[in-house]
């Protein structure tokens, strides 16, 4: 039975980042229900080193994303050959595909829908990987440097400090 997201927050705070891996996964692998992650982050950047912090949440959450890149790979076969939506995609995505992986990890925007596109499309594996590591590297170590080196300013901000 999966647990609830408070539970999943408790167990990532208590666990630091083996917390931190799992919580990502399990939020990256939801691919059809986003499951709000940030807040526990958030907490977890606030008391944790935030390289090693960035590092096992890129690498769960980059795990978590090849459920959407399986859901694509396997799901192409709904895809119309001659849909030219299809061919535009796949044509696009063999020129840019890296590139919109990386900004799209690093960034809020819906990867989940990158990792549908690339599995359709057959991108390779490993480049899936190593472009998507690296974008959600980014994305944490920047949350994981500004929580650290500015939560207690957000603190006085509420008067909590």
């Amino acid at each position: 039975m999966l647990m609830d997201p408070l539970d999943m927050t408790v167990f990532a705070i208590g666990y630091k980042y083996i917390g931190a891996f799992v919580l990502n996964l399990i939020a990256s692998a939801s691919v059809f229900f986003p499951m709000p992650f940030y807040l526990a982050y958030v907490y977890l950047a606030a008391i944790s080193s935030p390289i090693p912090l960035a590092l096992f949440s890129a690498f769960g959450s980059t795990i978590g994303e090849f459920v959407g890149y399986i859901f694509g790979y396997h799901g192409r076969k709904l895809l119309s050959a001659k849909n030219r939506f299809y061919k535009l995609g796949k044509n696009w995505f063999k020129k840019y595909g890296g590139w919109a992986i990386f900004i799209f990890a690093a960034t809020p925007l819906p990867d989940d829908v990158i990792g549908v596109i690339a599995g359709a499309v057959k991108y390779n594996k490993s480049k899936f990987f190593t472009f998507c590591f690296f974008g959600k590297l980014v994305m944490f170590l920047v949350i994981s440097f500004a929580v650290k080196y500015s939560y207690v300013e957000i603190l006085r901000f509420f008067h909590l400090a």
